[in-house]
């Protein structure tokens, strides 16, 4: 913006911004203008997604909606590991009552809990072939002894069976309101993305030379799909594992795990971003490459320090405290490190790349 900058051997004229200079009160202007059309575009998609999320409530259909839908997809992987980890613990109990049969161990199966029943007359004459003493007699009342074991194996295999049980719990009145409109949010800023980056281009890309806008044309799509890349990996494959190694403390300390909402949605968020962030790390190598400042020979000099350093980063990047996780960031990171190589390899920065500045005349100026 201010002063002369490389231009790659390419010549733009002495005063290329003319017609397109502004003073710093119109770039506060066009900046406001901006933000304010980003902003609308963001409502929009917010109203949008608030309709679609009554609707399919309304008419009973889970995946029609926006907010509610993807915080389905974001509590999935705690609410099945956290249901896996009770059932675990039930078909254990399950096997325990079982040796405890063939062993005769009355302190097991002895223990029975009386339960008071309403039972209908015509079920058990059907059920038995018995005709009723007293016609008008619609129930019989009686005690019941059901095995206490019995009776927490059929609650527990109900629960898993139906899926009636939720996991996650929320200690606030205003808890659940809140996440549901962080979730919405998220999904408002991800539907509205397209217009809002093409505000910030609109204002950005007027203060770039045309080779500039080609490089940000050329490799914003690859920087997208390294982003999403690492977003979907750590959604569907990470982050179960990590609350799979996380349960694992619990039931070694012999602790029942009692998850809150908006804890969870914290971490959930957080992980996919540094993924996301991570699985750039091609692109940086290739934009340091590109001005000159490593080589790829350099990158495989230093491929020692880059384990050490990507591991590091990996381990204080990661919210959870599992290796597992860490391993998870450290192993795809390491891979697109050495991709980067390669790709740096096959092409090399140009050589003319600052201009001949040994020896050449200083450039005028240009005030923009």
């Amino acid at each position: 913006m201010f002063g002369s900058r490389p231009r790659h051997g390419k010549d733009y004229g002495d005063d290329f911004f003319k017609e397109s200079r502004m003073s710093f009160g119109d770039h506060l202007d066009e900046l406001r203008t901006r933000m304010w059309r980003a902003i609308k575009g963001l409502a929009f998609c917010l109203v949008i997604g608030f309709a679609l999320d009554a609707l399919g409530d309304a008419l009973g259909q889970k995946w029609l909606g926006v907010g509610k839908p993807m915080l389905k997809i974001i509590t999935d992987p705690v609410e099945s590991q956290v249901k896996e980890f009770y059932h675990e613990r039930t078909e254990r109990v399950r096997k325990s009552t079982e040796e405890a049969r063939k062993n005769e161990d009355q302190g097991k199966i002895s223990q029975f809990n009386e339960v008071r029943a309403r039972i209908p007359v015509k079920a058990l004459a059907d059920t038995f072939d018995l005709k009723p003493v007293n016609p008008e007699q619609t129930h019989v009342e009686c005690t019941l002894e059901l095995h206490a074991a019995g009776v927490y194996l059929a609650n527990n295999d109900g629960e898993y069976v139906t899926d009636s049980r939720q996991y996650l719990t929320g200690l606030g009145v205003m808890e659940a309101f809140w996440v549901y409109m962080k979730v919405s949010l998220l999904c408002g800023v991800i539907l509205a993305c397209p217009w809002i980056f093409g505000q910030m281009w609109a204002f950005i890309g007027a203060g770039l030379y045309p080779h500039e806008k080609k490089l940000v044309h050329v490799y914003m799509p690859f920087s997208i799909f390294l982003f999403l890349g690492g977003c979907l990996l750590c959604q569907f494959m990470v982050l179960p594992r990590a609350v799979e190694a996380m349960l694992s403390f619990y039931r070694w300390i012999n602790v029942d795990p009692d998850l809150r909402l908006n804890e969870w949605l914290g971490f959930a968020l957080v992980m996919p971003l540094v993924f996301g962030v991570a699985f750039q790390t091609p692109l940086v190598m290739l934009f340091f490459n590109r001005i000159g400042i490593f080589t790829w020979q350099v990158y495989l000099q230093k491929w020692r320090y880059a384990i050490f350093t990507l591991a590091v980063l990996a381990a204080v990047l990661t919210p959870s405290t599992d290796v597992i996780s860490m391993l998870w960031l450290f192993v795809p990171t390491m891979a697109l490190y050495m991709l980067g190589i390669l790709i740096c390899y096959m092409l090399p920065p140009p050589k003319n790349l600052f201009g001949d500045l040994m020896g050449a005349p200083e450039e005028e100026e240009v005030a923009v």
